[in-house]
């Protein structure tokens, strides 16, 4: 066997082009602008942003997101994903090695039988056999190098699918905790519109005693006591859920939770100015657009692995065979051997069946193309609906306030003109219940536009986002190659920045 020629038809071969088609990312058409812009947004180069919970300096809520990023279940569990996608690409990645085996076998013969049974044989023999094989698939057509090419694109895919849950699970519980703290507010608004009415109630029941009321009235006024008293339990219980549905995100149980989370503080004030960049951006900031433009990838490059089964396949294979045989003190030596050839396999008729598989990978690909523009397209649609409702809310924040500060005015005008009987007991009552209802609505309002907002950072793609290295690290031996000495990069999401 000529071993040289073979190994300069091999080392000029192993340069040839992959055949299936090389991918090309999506030219995908975006809107210049956005419908609707923000009072007092300036244009940001890019979206995204560091940390973007911090600007709403809530001690707390950082504390939260801490918490989260490192005891929720949803982004263990991705985690693990990509770590077992990093280990998924290292297996197919090593075919493009030569690879060695070893056998052995050491037999010790303990006799014979024949039709007279079994005869012990004192004389002990030994076969001895090893064998150390070696092969190489030269992948002269590139079907190795395009399912290295998929399993890289997939594992990226799982990368931009852990950061995705990391802008899922942060913003979750941004929201969640918008939603306690809206909850509290509502809940102070209600307990205040109970001594409200106990004030009422009161300077009735003494009007009464001194013979100029009615008990009529009295008996209205504490059915007003007695309603509004009954929201309390209402809103308690919203609260819990609340509560237990953080402490779940978090990775706690509510009763740890509630030691955090303590009742009365403030609604989270959101920046005052929200840099939404252009829409183009979302297109490298979304990890789930990212996502599934790595699926194309890895669709496309399945389409090669199926169009190198149409062409043959070359590999060398050795061993290196030892075999002998020791009876009754004599050694027979049967076999050693040096050995090296190449072995061909073209898969001459199948009905078909490979060119049929590659029109189901273009037609797979054509499905990812469309998933990835349904992707973009709820994207965009996204921000828009954030940008929507932080906008309005904004404007009915801005009239329930001076609303609220009317109704107030009012009310308490309302009570000397009932004293001075300018007013019957009616009027004073809805006077009253126009404030609470116009504050308590004021509240949530405030609580639905923070909520908006941090809509609006998680539709813009949640902030910078972790690399998976720490997590590769931590699965791979001290000894095995990390994934930057293989060269893979994953796609680093842009950052939001602030305009202050």
């Amino acid at each position: 066997m000529h071993i040289l020629p073979i190994a300069f038809v091999c080392g000029g071969l192993f340069g040839c082009k992959a055949v299936g088609p090389d991918y090309d990312p999506p030219v995908t058409p975006v809107p210049d602008a956005w419908t609707r812009v923000l009072e007092g947004e300036r244009s940001a180069t890019r979206t995204g942003a560091q940390r973007w919970w911090s600007d709403y300096n809530d001690p707390i809520l950082n504390e939260l997101i801490a918490m989260a990023k490192k005891n929720n279940p949803d982004l263990k569990r991705t985690g693990a994903r990509v770590s077992q996608a990093w280990q998924q690409r290292r297996v197919i990645r090593a075919a493009l090695f030569p690879h060695t085996d070893l056998y052995g076998r050491n037999a010790n013969g303990l006799g014979s039988f024949d039709s007279n049974g079994i005869n012990w044989d004192p004389i002990t023999s030994v076969d001895n056999i090893a064998q150390l094989n070696a092969g190489w698939e030269l992948d002269f057509f590139g079907g190795i190098r395009r399912q290295v090419e998929s399993v890289t694109a997939d594992y990226e895919a799982s990368v931009e699918g852990w950061r995705d849950f990391h802008v899922i699970v942060t913003a979750e519980v941004a929201l969640q905790y918008i939603a306690l703290r809206t909850m509290d507010a509502r809940l102070g608004v209600a307990r205040d519109g109970i001594k409200v009415y106990e004030e009422i109630a009161n300077l009735l029941r003494t009007r009464t005693q001194a013979g100029v009321g009615e008990d009529a009235d009295v008996r209205e006024s504490s059915a007003r006591l007695k309603a509004q008293g009954a929201k309390i339990p209402a809103l308690e219980f919203e609260r819990t859920a609340i509560l237990n549905q953080l402490a779940a995100l978090v990775g706690t149980y509510p009763g740890q939770a509630q030691s955090i989370l303590k009742f009365g503080l403030p609604i989270p004030t959101p920046p005052k100015h929200l840099a939404t960049g252009v829409p183009a951006d979302l297109l490298r900031s979304r990890p789930d657009i990212r996502r599934a433009e790595r699926k194309l990838q890895a669709q496309s490059a399945r389409i090669g692995i199926a169009t190198a089964n149409l062409y043959p396949s070359l590999s060398l294979s050795g061993a290196i065979t030892y075999e002998r045989n020791t009876s009754a003190g004599v050694v027979e030596l049967f076999r050693r051997d040096l050995g090296l050839g190449p072995t061909l396999r073209w898969r001459i008729f199948n009905a078909c069946a490979d060119r049929a598989r590659i029109k189901e990978h273009e037609a797979g690909l054509e499905q990812e193309m469309a998933s990835y523009e349904e992707t973009v397209l709820a994207a965009v649609g996204q921000v828009e609906t954030a940008l929507a409702g932080c906008y309005f809310e904004k404007q009915r924040l801005s009239l329930l306030d001076e609303a609220a500060a009317e109704y107030r005015s009012a009310a308490d005008m309302m009570i000397d003109s009932y004293r001075a009987g300018l007013v019957d007991l009616r009027r004073l009552l809805n006077a009253r219940q126009d404030q609470i209802d116009t504050l308590d609505e004021e509240i949530a309002t405030r609580g639905r536009y923070a909520a908006h907002t941090v809509k609006l950072f998680r539709a813009l793609g949640g902030g910078d986002l972790p690399s998976p290295k720490a997590i590769i690290l931590q699965s791979d031996s001290k000894n095995a190659k990390s994934p930057t000495s293989e060269k893979v990069e994953t796609k680093t999401p842009a950052r939001v920045e602030f305009v202050r």
